[in-house]
């Protein structure tokens, strides 16, 4: 249905894609992964035609339609959410303008009257008279409420405005369905209405993400953005792993068998060049070396930053403890109403629920920057906090500060040498430090961030969605860091693999009476509070 043929691309002296011939074939759900700056929005943007500047071709079948959920998400600001998502059906909404034009036309003619009465018809045809109700029916399996739908973009807010956007792209049904990012913004039970919508589509579906949990249930095949190439592999993407992690072991094993092979001749040479008997064996072997030398093995763009949490001194037993807390916005209902728990050193709790429903608000105030309306809430008197706001864009202001600059700020860790070295392990070397973190992208800030929490070696880490925009591979990279942290652990997110692997216990916040949320202490991790939710 979609292929590609001989596609390449470059930015400046950079070769982000060479040669790249694929076929995408209906029925089946590709994701396409790889680290960050690897050219996985681009390659959508050739896709649908927007990059015009590529070498090579993109074939669509005739009469095939794409839909498109791109990561940037303006536009639109005037329009009303309903009509946003109507617009993902072209051919219908172009009727509708048409109809629309006619019948508030203030010198209507007969001929106009034929014309109207000829869209009405196709319109009929095309099932329109039901188009709203059924978008309003999309809109509202993503979690976005009714009186959203006449509202205008502008008037709501980020999260709210990608669900509308992903409404628009899946509305239609197309042959084509581009996804960029499209769990970003997403809480669990959207997520789970996504992934049933795609597991029945017909057409073909190719998606970026780095939600490892959403990949393996969606993806029929896993696409390698790496080595310049798109390579495409059958199966989920802990699939792909597997057969990625062989092939780089015999790619490893290549490499040495090669370096082994011309240290060897390298001797020989060194060892016979003189010798008149045997010169013509050296010269022979030189050339050999010369042959091996230029079989190049193509950097991957795959780097994992290397995180480490440790505590400068462990916790007393009692970490946190609530006793009747209640808590709500000043002329607002309460939120949460006479809620006791207990978090020991050692716990590792995760806090879920959907977006809204008050899982930052909980943080804050077991963190202190709320005040409790009731109740009473007790720290540890050996904990020391290491937090990590959600939206910590906030704690970046001077735009014109180094990296450097920034961390030495945000830390009471004032070893220049200790916080080079942490930010080497983040990825940041050399004259990375200069940069102003103005120019910082979302997941170099959260390297920034996370960079902080490690200088703190705090006894306790409270992490406000951490996975947020980072690529596969630092996500990785902090799941095994956390994993082996000895201290107690408060995490926020989305990220149902990230979950199960560092959390022991969840905290669930979901809709209860009159709007306030019912809070369910877990002692078992996630997936198997799932598991036993299913079997009520």
């Amino acid at each position: 249905m979609l292929s590609t043929a001989g596609i390449t691309m470059n930015f400046g002296q950079k070769v982000l894609f060479e040669n790249v011939s694929l076929k995408f074939t209906a029925g089946n759900c590709y994701g396409l992964i790889g680290a960050n700056g690897t050219g996985k929005s681009t390659f959508l943007k050739i896709l649908t035609g927007e990059l015009e500047q590529v070498i090579g071709q993109v074939i669509l079948e005739p009469g095939k339609r794409m839909g498109w959920l791109k990561q940037d998400i303006t536009g639109h600001e005037e329009t009303r959410v309903l009509d946003v998502v109507l617009q993902g059906h072209p051919v219908i909404w172009k009727i509708q303008e048409e109809m629309e034009a006619l019948t508030n036309k203030a010198d209507f003619t007969n001929k106009d009257g034929d014309r109207l009465g000829e869209l009405q018809e196709q319109y009929q045809n095309l099932d329109g008279y039901s188009q709203e109700t059924l978008a309003a029916e999309v809109l509202t399996d993503l979690g976005v409420s009714p009186d959203v739908h006449n509202l205008k973009m502008k008037d709501i807010d980020t999260a709210k405005k990608v669900r509308v956007l992903l409404a628009q792209a899946v509305f239609s049904k197309p042959d084509v369905l581009l996804l960029d990012e499209p769990t970003n913004n997403l809480d669990i039970p959207a997520m789970v209405w996504l992934e049933k919508y795609l597991a029945d589509y017909e057409g073909v579906i190719i998606v970026v993400s780095h939600d490892r949990h959403f990949l393996n249930r969606v993806c029929t095949h896993t696409c390698d953005v790496d080595y310049k190439t798109i390579r495409i592999f059958g199966g989920s993407y802990d699939l792909y792993q597997a057969q990625e992690q062989l092939a780089r072991a015999q790619r490893s094993k290549e490499v040495g068998r090669v370096e082994r092979q011309v240290a060897k001749l390298k001797l020989f040479v060194e060892r016979f060049k003189s010798n008149a008997a045997r010169s013509k064996q050296a010269t022979s072997r030189e050339k050999q070396i010369a042959a091996l030398s230029g079989q190049k093995v193509l950097p991957s763009s795959r780097v994992s930053p290397r995180l480490f949490f440790k505590q400068a001194k462990p916790s007393g037993q009692n970490v946190i403890e609530t006793e009747n807390l209640s808590f709500g916005y000043p002329g607002a209902a309460e939120l949460f109403t006479k809620f006791s728990t207990r978090i020991d050193r050692g716990d590792r709790l995760a806090i879920v629920g959907r977006n809204g429903i008050g899982k930052t608000t909980l943080v804050r105030l077991l963190l202190g920057e709320l005040q409790p309306t009731g109740g009473k809430l007790t720290w540890g008197g050996t904990t020391t906090r290491a937090y990590f706001p959600q939206e910590g864009g906030g704690l970046f202001p001077d735009k014109e500060a180094s990296i450097m600059d920034w961390i030495k700020n945000h830390t009471d860790n004032q070893d220049i040498n200790n916080m080079r070295s942490m930010l080497g392990r983040m990825l940041f070397s050399g004259d990375d430090v200069k940069k102003h973190v103005g120019v910082l992208s979302g997941g170099e800030k959260v390297r920034c961030l996370l960079s902080m929490v490690m200088l703190q070696e705090a006894n306790v880490l409270v992490l406000d969605e951490p996975t947020s925009h980072l690529d596969m591979e630092s996500i990785e990279a902090l799941q095994e860091a956390l994993e082996e942290y000895q201290g107690t652990l408060v995490v926020v997110s989305h990220d149902r693999e990230f979950i199960d692997s560092v959390a022991t216990r969840v905290i669930v916040l979901e809709d209860g009476d009159k709007g306030k949320p019912k809070l369910t202490d877990w002692k078992g991790n996630y997936r198997e509070y799932r598991v036993a939710r299913e079997m009520e």
